[in-house]
Parts: structure tokens; sequence; C-alpha cells
């Protein structure tokens, strides 16, 4: 299973984790000593969407909200599926040998030297990962390459470019030659799906941002 570590809940005694869905985006599973509960995530807006059938006098919309808001964020790792929670609230789960569900994009972004090395490398002093963190490194790797000013130059449209610059970067940390195609998109919507709000969104930003800037100064040159 790909997932993030158990959070616990304060609402209601019981547990919670965000899930990467086989068919896409990510799901949020809530589980308390008796019954369980899971929502899908809207990748746009961050709502979520009961999945099944839901006791909402359980699961009420301030349960759901704490457990988005405690596992926002948090790095997809493998590992086993929760098979029992007890009244403290720890609970017992499979080892990740036994899990046979097909994930095999996920597993092997998760365990690419790539991978490992950004979560390690914005990994902040409390152990979280930090997106500020990254997207301003980001940011400042874009701001020093010769090969996005020339992309910015040449009008690549942003997406293009944010996936040159995390490449590089991801290349850099790992120091290897980089990933293909195939494996950095996989890498980038890995990343965009354990944070709603896009996990590159300032990057986005900055990039559209000097975009405009250029387009700017064309115009004032004619």
């Amino acid at each position: 299973m790909v997932r993030t570590e158990v959070v616990q809940l304060k609402t209601i005694k019981g547990l919670a984790y965000k899930q990467k869905l086989t068919a896409g985006g990510a799901g949020i599973a809530i589980l308390t000593q008796n019954e369980r509960a899971a929502f899908t995530i809207n990748k746009r807006d961050g709502s979520t969407t009961p999945y099944g059938k839901v006791d909402a006098s359980v699961f009420s919309d301030a349960v759901v909200k704490e457990a988005v808001e405690l596992t926002k964020g948090l790095p997809f790792r493998r590992l086993g599926a929760i098979t029992k929670v007890y009244a403290d609230n720890h609970c017992d789960e499979t080892s990740v040998s036994e899990e046979v569900e097909d994930v095999k994009v996920e597993i092997d972004v998760m365990a690419s030297v790539e991978y490992k090395e950004f979560i390690s490398a914005y990994t902040d002093k409390n152990n979280k990962f930090s997106y500020q963190l990254m997207n301003k490194d980001l940011m400042q790797f874009a701001s020093k390459s010769s090969v996005v000013s020339k992309m910015l130059a040449e009008k690549a449209d942003v997406e293009s470019i944010v996936r040159y610059v995390v490449k590089s970067k991801a290349a850099d940390l790992a120091r290897n030659k980089g990933m293909d195609d195939d494996m950095l998109i996989a890498f980038i919507e890995m990343f965009d799906s354990m944070n709603t709000r896009s996990a590159f969104k300032e990057l986005r930003a900055f990039l559209r941002g000097k975009m405009s800037r250029k387009k700017g100064q064309k115009t004032s040159k004619v």
C-alpha cells in the first residue's frame, strides 16, 4: 500500500492516513476501533467525497477536516495495510511483503534515489517535509539557470520548465544523469498528490511572473 504514516485524531478516538489511489489521485482513510471510512480528495480544491457507505454521526465534517489537515503534505511511503485498531489508538499492520496490489509506478518513484534525496534535502528541523524550502531552492535554481532563461525567451510552457527544473535538481541531489520522461512525470505527480495545493505551486507562479515581465519588457520596446 502506498500511503502516509498514520496520524492520531483528537476530534474522535481514531487514526487516519492519506493513500495514493491506483486509479490516480489520493484519498483519506479514517479508522476507529470498530469502524472505517474512506474519502476521495478533489485535486483542484481539496474537498472530500465519501467513498462507499460512511456513518456521518461518527465521521463528521470536523473529523474529516482534521484528518485532511494532519496528513496534508506528509510524504507517501510503501507501508503495510492497517489490519486492526485498538482502544488506545495503536494498530496492527501487514508487512510490506504481504501487499500484492499493483502499484508499480508508485513503487518505482519511491524506490528511486531522486525521491529519497528530495525527501531528505527538504525535510526541516522538525522532521517534516517542507514544500516552502523545496520551492525556494527550485526557484533559486531556476533564477541561475541559463537553460531556464533560454526556455523563457523561447516562450516554453510553464510545465516544460517545471519538468526541466525538477529533473535537473533531482539529478544534482542524486548525483546521476536524471530520470527518464515517464519517471519524471510520475515523480511530479507523486509530489503534487501529496499536497492538495500542488507541491510546485510557488515555482509555477514564479515562472509565470518571469514570463509576464519578459512579455512586458518586449512590449515596452515596441
